[in-house]
């Protein structure tokens, strides 16, 4: 029996050197990396830091140059979907209103969607920087200098707006999307895939073309109640072989010029193509 115990001991020592020799070098080099780990200097990581867009204008300002969207919680909003549904519905009336788009039944809703979204600057570059323009370049140069506009420029740039993007589609097949600014209630931003057909009812030449820009700009301005003005970006275009060039299909770029009270300067980009128009 003693043989017997004696021989069992032995066998369980030699498990258990076995098994020292075995975990040894993984637990030496765990405790080797954590002893590492504790030396280094690790800087501690700062919750990023948004500037919120503040007023109606900066979000126009911030929408007409470099940005992207993501979505955001409904729990962040002041408004309801509901709210905005009504505000894009309205604005379709006004459109018409304005014989921005034809006043018939090809306008008649038939589905929506509407979703919550953060705009976030994606750089600072200035929208009319891709046309080579400045803003002093681009409105009437008799606007004197001021204090505010001096301490407007030396401002912060607005990094962030909550803003609702809101897609209506038509019976005729075609859409919309509006962008409606949370705090406000007012459109910052939108496009219409309808087709010049609708969207230029009379010719596809540059005299409907000038008519159907005058009507738009006197709607931006009583809309947004600033003086407006548009100017013609000078942009070569490809030409497009699914167009006539008799008919002189419209593919053109525009600056939509807003002035604010303090002098400054909204400069939205207004694309017209022969399929879609886009504001902003």
């Amino acid at each position: 029996m003693k043989k017997i115990l004696i021989t069992c001991f032995y066998l369980l020592m030699t498990a258990v050197i076995s098994a020292s020799g075995f975990l040894l070098p993984s637990v030496m080099s765990a405790y080797q990396d954590k002893q590492i780990f504790a030396k280094i200097e690790h800087t501690s990581m700062e919750p990023l830091e948004l500037t919120y867009s503040s007023s109606l204008y900066d979000t126009l300002r911030l929408l007409s140059e470099g940005h992207y969207y993501v979505d955001y919680p409904l729990t962040g909003s002041s408004r309801t979907a509901d709210e905005v549904y009504e505000i894009v519905l309205k604005l379709i009336g006004q459109f018409e209103d304005y014989g921005i788009i034809l006043s018939d039944s090809e306008y008649t809703v038939t589905n929506h969607t509407i979703t919550l979204q953060l705009a976030i600057a994606s750089d600072n570059n200035r929208y009319t920087d891709a046309f080579g323009l400045s803003q002093e370049e681009s409105f009437p140069a008799s606007a004197p200098e001021t204090d505010a506009e001096d301490a407007a420029d030396s401002s912060p740039d607005i990094t962030t707006a909550v803003v609702w993007a809101c897609s209506v589609y038509f019976v005729s097949g075609y859409w919309m999307n509006f962008w409606i600014d949370d705090k406000s209630g007012k459109a910052v931003a939108f496009s219409m895939y309808t087709g010049q057909s609708l969207l230029l009812p009379d010719s596809m030449n540059t005299s409907s073309l000038d008519k159907f820009i005058g009507r738009l700009t006197d709607f931006l301005q009583d809309y947004y109640e600033l003086p407006a003005a548009a100017l013609y970006m000078p942009v070569v275009h490809s030409s497009n072989p699914l167009f006539d060039k008799n008919l002189a299909a419209a593919e053109a770029d525009y600056s939509i010029q807003l002035k604010e009270d303090s002098g400054r300067l909204i400069q939205m980009p207004l694309r017209i193509r022969p399929e879609y128009m886009v504001l902003n």
